[in-house]
């Protein structure tokens, strides 16, 4: 069974001189070399829009700029590790940023000696319920950036462990009484699923509970949030390695249904100290 490394996915934050983001070069590979022999532990990340994120990197505080010398990244297109960046690995979202911008600022902290490592796969609009169940198109997406990510990491010598996953999604499978309904047994599928190709039955995942700002008047159609809320609630309670992270009072855009830069950076916060507190031993 393959292993997963842990290392955090991280953004460079550059080009703040201007109001808006300037497009630069894509962000240089880390050298791999120094990294080996050192403990490393990788986070995978999934789901849809509020996984992609929506925080702007202009708004981004002067604590969150700086570059981290032990975050890394994997960038799904051209397979391979960088530092965290302005930019997400996500494909529709320029100089925008998700939850994995606090989340690898706190977890590089708290293991400053680690190879903080983040594979994040994510698409606004996707569904549990037909995209990210084990044989659908998010899934295989989610499975192949994995196995490019730990394969490299092998490649390069670096001993990993998978430290954990981060879960962001659901607004989606609120759109029709039947994906709702589903949404406990599907999620329970894809837990199963992950924790099996990473070898680790036991695998810390945090879940964060969709907001209750989607009942408000969105563009979009989320009547039956409370059945797919109430279904990670439940999943959450029957799995003591799974853990719910709150998000209704995430302040949002002006749609009620993506949270803005502050929710973002509160999202990630919250999803560390989640994660930490199921933090296993350093890594091998």
């Amino acid at each position: 069974m393959k292993r997963i490394t842990s290392i955090a996915l991280a953004l460079v934050v550059v080009g703040f001189a201007s109001a808006e983001p300037v497009e630069s070069s894509p962000p240089a590979a880390v050298d791999l070399k120094p990294i080996a022999g050192k403990p490393c532990r990788l986070f995978l990340l999934g789901g849809q829009s509020n996984m992609d994120g929506c925080g702007k990197a202009t708004e981004l505080p002067e604590e969150y700029r700086k570059q981290l010398g032990n975050v890394m990244i994997w960038d799904n297109r051209r397979k391979l590790w960088v530092r965290l960046t302005e930019d997400t690995t996500a494909i529709a979202r320029k100089f925008q940023f998700g939850p994995e911008m606090a989340f690898a600022h706190r977890l590089s902290k708290e293991f400053p000696d680690e190879t903080i490592a983040l594979m994040k796969t994510s698409a606004g609009g996707t569904k549990l319920h037909t995209q990210w169940l084990p044989g659908k198109g998010m899934h295989g997406a989610f499975v192949r950036n994995y196995e490019a990510a730990a394969a490299d990491l092998e490649e390069a010598g670096i001993a990993f462990e998978v430290g954990g996953m981060l879960w962001m999604q659901g607004e989606s499978d609120s759109e029709t009484v039947e994906m709702a309904n589903a949404y406990e047994a599907n999620l329970k599928k894809l837990v199963d699923d992950v924790r099996e190709r990473t070898g680790k039955p036991a695998l810390p995942i945090v879940v964060g509970r969709i907001s209750s700002s989607l009942l408000k008047k969105t563009p979009w159609n989320f009547d039956q949030a409370a059945i797919v809320q109430a279904a990670q609630e439940s999943v959450a309670k029957a799995d003591p390695n799974i853990e719910l992270v709150q998000t209704d009072d995430l302040p949002t855009l002006k749609d009620n249904t993506h949270f803005n830069s502050e929710g973002q950076l509160t999202l990630g916060n919250r999803m560390a100290d989640a994660m930490l507190r199921h933090r296993s031993s350093p890594a091998e």
